[in-house]
């Protein structure tokens, strides 16, 4: 695939920072939510990847093989194994508009994080079935085209016994 070595990676702790966000999926914390766990996804990665997603468009981490990788989680991403043969779709953009603009390619690899089997898949950019819709661009992956590299992870009990969203909601109060 491309020289990450995704058995480096601390899934354990990345999923129990995913765990301690489980309060923040209101539509207002959805953002705070997908840049807590890209961040824990650089912080546990064994200085693979640097979390970008902050200044870069289009993707979320410099890998240290010189690609791009864009990261995208939701609670249920695989489906049933023989029922269908593709992921559920996921939004890559949301323009927020009627318009209908072409996606470029902006990065090399997809990381998927399905928070609900506790599973993490990469993928090349070219396996991502990119639909163009009026408000948002969505993709979904034919499933035998992802490598699962993590999968049924238990997460770290200290991480995932935090609540951010209520430590985040505290720290405003505090700071205004």
């Amino acid at each position: 695939m491309n020289n990450i070595d995704w058995n480096k990676f601390n899934w354990e702790k990345i999923f129990g920072v995913v765990s301690s966000t489980d309060k923040m999926k209101r539509p207002q914390a959805r953002f705070q939510r997908a840049e807590i766990i890209e961040v824990a996804i650089d912080k546990y990665s064994g200085g693979q990847l640097k979390y970008v997603g902050d200044t870069a468009d289009g993707m979320d981490f410099e890998g240290s093989d010189g690609l791009r990788y864009e990261c995208k989680g939701q609670g249920k991403i695989w489906q049933e194994s023989g029922r269908v043969p593709h992921t559920t779709s996921l939004t890559l953009k949301n323009h927020r508009t009627d318009k209908k603009e072409k996606m470029k390619k902006t990065f090399d690899y997809m990381i998927l994080v399905d928070t609900g089997k506790n599973r993490v898949g990469v993928c090349k950019w070219k396996d991502c079935d990119i639909t163009n819709n009026d408000a948002d661009i969505t993709f979904r992956v034919i499933q035998d085209k992802i490598t699962v590299v993590a999968d049924n992870v238990t997460p770290d009990a200290v991480l995932a016994s935090k609540d951010l969203d209520k430590d985040i909601q505290l720290l405003i109060r505090e700071s205004i």
